[in-house]
């Protein structure tokens, strides 16, 4: 008996076949869209510029403060000068409307030390913007948004602050102009930047190191609902069925670049904190983490107060400080305030510890600690770096 074919069983699995093409066709269709409008209302001027990017080595920039040298085309900074290094450049004047993306490459950087970029205008304006530390790179500065960045600029210049674990090579800055080609792998570089790890890290990506205007997460549903909608016109037009397995083929498709990106992001940040804290002891550690300087400070507090509980009053203005500093005088009787009392609320005998604390001088030829209001009573200094300091209340 001659074998029969269904004559509707081929064409129904091609169907079938293109139903699955059509899901990521219109997936990336509607992202393609939704980054066309994106750049349309948000792309600082034209696509297509004829200004060249400038560019100059680390051996070009002068070292205002702090110690070190250039060698072969970089600029190697070794020491900090009270905490800050400063190195500074004077390019042929340009104007800053030419060129919204500028481009720092640093090697060496720790979580202890922070960055600065500062500028100059020709009518003497100085103006800081910070420089962002992720994926062992720093992030372009895009600086079009910024109303500061307008007219001539005269100097540019790299700030350091910190602590150095060792030495930060300073390869060279580049100044992107505002044409798409150029600045396009710039964005979708910054797209699959490291995002640092928080606590709803280990559910998804927040967005700090990207735009935050368009997390990952939103991004994606939007594409998502466009791409829908795109099928839904399509089905009404009678070009393409709508299939319930298309729609979740689209969700699917989106819910796994969200969880790849994710993944992506834990194992760069596993690489980090390898690097950070494998093999150290429990005290390294702590000193190589973020707030090292504040355990470094605590742990010579600590040595210098007697073994008995003392009562210890701890002022700091940053609220993290405050509370993990208390947790390492412990088990001391330690009161963590912003604000200093007044004098008659302090005994003699009390100890005094100042960190990241503004608006408090001290005396040393009268031995007197001053703060608000006029304030001042006698202190015996015990301890003092970089502004962060120990006294015992006379």
């Amino acid at each position: 008996m001659p074998i029969q074919l269904d004559p509707h069983s081929v064409p129904s699995k091609k169907i079938l076949r293109q139903e699955w093409l059509a899901a990521p066709l219109l997936f990336f269709t509607s992202a393609l869209i939704l980054s066309l409008v994106y750049l349309q209302y948000n792309w600082p001027g034209k696509w297509i510029s004829n200004v060249k990017p400038l560019s100059w080595n680390g051996a070009a920039l002068t070292l205002n403060k702090g110690q070190g040298y250039s060698d072969q085309g970089k600029l190697i900074i070794k020491e900090l000068t009270q905490s800050i290094a400063v190195a500074s450049l004077s390019p042929p004047i340009f104007q800053a409307k030419d060129y919204p993306i500028i481009v720092w490459s640093v090697a060496g950087v720790t979580p202890s030390v922070e960055m600065e970029f500062l500028w100059r205008t020709a009518d003497n304006r100085v103006f800081v913007r910070p420089l962002v530390w992720a994926a062992n790179t720093l992030e372009p500065l895009e600086v079009a948004e910024d109303k500061n960045w307008r007219g001539q600029i005269i100097d540019m210049a790299i700030i350091v602050k910190g602590t150095l674990a060792a030495p930060i090579l300073v390869n060279g800055i580049s100044l992107e102009s505002a044409s798409l080609p150029k600045a396009l792998p710039h964005m979708v570089k910054k797209w699959f930047a490291l995002d640092r790890w928080q606590g709803s890290s280990i559910n998804f990506i927040d967005g700090d190191t990207i735009d935050k205007n368009v997390p990952p997460v939103l991004a994606v549903a939007i594409i998502i609902l466009l791409a829908l909608t795109l099928n839904l016109i399509l089905s009404i037009a009678k070009i393409m069925p709508l299939n319930i397995a298309m729609v979740g083929g689209m969700v699917l498709l989106g819910w796994f670049m969200l969880d790849v990106r994710w993944q992506t992001n834990l194992f760069q940040q596993l690489a980090l904190t390898h690097q950070q804290f494998a093999g150290k002891t429990w005290e390294d550690k702590h000193l190589a983490a973020e707030d090292g300087a504040l355990f470094d400070f605590m742990k010579k507090v600590k040595a210098k107060l007697p073994a008995a509980n003392s009562r210890i009053l701890y002022f700091s203005d940053d609220a993290y400080s405050r509370g993990k500093g208390a947790y390492h005088l412990y088990p001391h009787n330690v009161l963590a305030l912003n604000d200093l009392p007044p004098t008659s609320q302090i005994k003699t005998g009390d100890y005094i510890a100042l960190f990241a604390k503004k608006d408090v001088k001290y005396d040393r030829s009268h031995q007197l600690l001053m703060w608000s209001d006029g304030q001042s009573i006698k202190v015996d200094l015990l301890y003092l770096t970089e502004g962060n300091a120990l006294f015992k209340v006379r």
